[in-house]
């Protein structure tokens, strides 16, 4: 049964990256000539503060995670942080499961560092910090729907003709599923209440039973959190100031260096809505469909297709540079040696 799942598994990662190679292929098969020259024309110097803002956001998803990592007392140093997060985003490309897939990767070590009064607490620390990000990006999105909608009105689907309803269609399901992931994200946050209905309490009790109390645990670290609310607006605040905003500025740059006019409020709504995108777990991290949602908001705006795909794919190969080179920071991880030599001596 156990070869049976792993062999499932490796099936649906292969499928997966089919899918997300065949994604690219069709966006970026069109227009090759204009891709082409957007790129012989390149201003390759721009690459270099392009590189610098792509992992700048590490730094500061980095620091984020330390610090809700010590509203629970959860030992866990910068530079730890930092390359347990380039290790995390490396997982997220070559295992199944994407983005979550690094999350996973990124609990089990931090489980295994974390004494053993709070392992439980560590894994949550991983939890709550998707959490955060994930507030601070659906709640930013919502905002510039409201202005971008006119732009958004403008998109023209590939292989489908023009229909207005398809865009509207497009706004509302962005717009609906940013509010069903704040709402998910404020249940964490007022379980007591949802605990009080009789079905959830009895599945609640059942779950208490069968994991020797973890979910106590986590309901404990989720109310510490609420009681910490003042810090994690200010998170919210920094992530989306110092991580999705400035998610943007990597493009800003590879557009400049392409020499096309854009749009910078153009370039902020694609680049959101293009992470919303990624988080579909059918794509190895995030990589086709992520291309595909950006680009074509990015074409319906004053910024010509070709240069559009070619921001996409010099944005693309950074961000597969960037989240490779986690795999150093797996062979070179001084905390997973010390673990080792440490059970080692156990």
């Amino acid at each position: 049964m156990a070869e049976a799942g792993k062999i499932k598994s490796l099936l649906f990662f292969f499928l997966k990256i089919v899918l997300a190679a065949t994604v690219v292929w069709i966006l970026f098969s069109r227009g090759q000539q204009e891709i082409l020259k957007g790129l012989k024309n390149f201003d390759y110097r721009f690459l270099l503060p392009a590189f610098f803002f792509q992992f700048f956001q590490l730094f500061v998803s980095s620091w984020r995670w330390k610090v809700l990592a010590g509203v629970l007392k959860v030992k866990l140093s910068f530079f730890e942080a930092l390359s347990l997060t380039m290790q995390g985003n490396f997982f997220s490309l070559v295992i199944p499961g994407g983005a979550i897939g690094g999350d996973v990767v990124k609990m089990a070590v931090i489980s295994k560092r974390s004494g053993s009064g709070n392992k439980m607490e560590g894994v949550f620390t991983v939890f709550m910090d998707r959490v955060v990000g994930m507030i601070s990006l659906f709640s930013l999105t919502l905002l510039l729907l409201i202005p971008g909608a006119k732009l958004l009105m403008g998109l023209q689907f590939a292989q489908f003709p023009r229909d207005p309803r398809l865009n509207v269609l497009f706004i509302a399901g962005t717009a609906l599923l940013c509010l069903a992931g704040l709402g998910a994200s404020g249940m964490i946050f007022f379980h007591r209440t949802l605990f009080k209905l009789p079905g959830v309490r009895t599945l609640a009790e059942k779950a208490e039973n069968l994991s020797h109390g973890a979910v106590s645990r986590m309901t404990g670290a989720a109310d510490f959190y609420a009681s910490s609310w003042k810090k994690l607006i200010f998170l919210v605040l920094i992530t989306t100031f110092f991580v999705h905003l400035a998610a943007t500025l990597p493009f800003f740059f590879l557009l400049r260096g392409l020499e096309t006019e854009f749009s910078f409020f153009a370039v902020i709504l694609a680049v959101n809505i293009g992470n919303i995108a990624g988080l579909i777990p059918l794509f190895p991290g995030g990589i086709g469909i992520r291309d595909l949602v950006t680009v074509t908001i990015l074409s319906a705006s004053s910024i010509a297709a070709g240069d559009a795909k070619a921001a996409m794919l010099l944005a693309t190969a950074l961000m597969l540079v960037i989240n490779l080179s986690g795999g150093i920071f797996f062979i070179f991880d001084p905390g997973r040696r010390k673990q080792e030599v440490k059970n080692g001596q156990q």
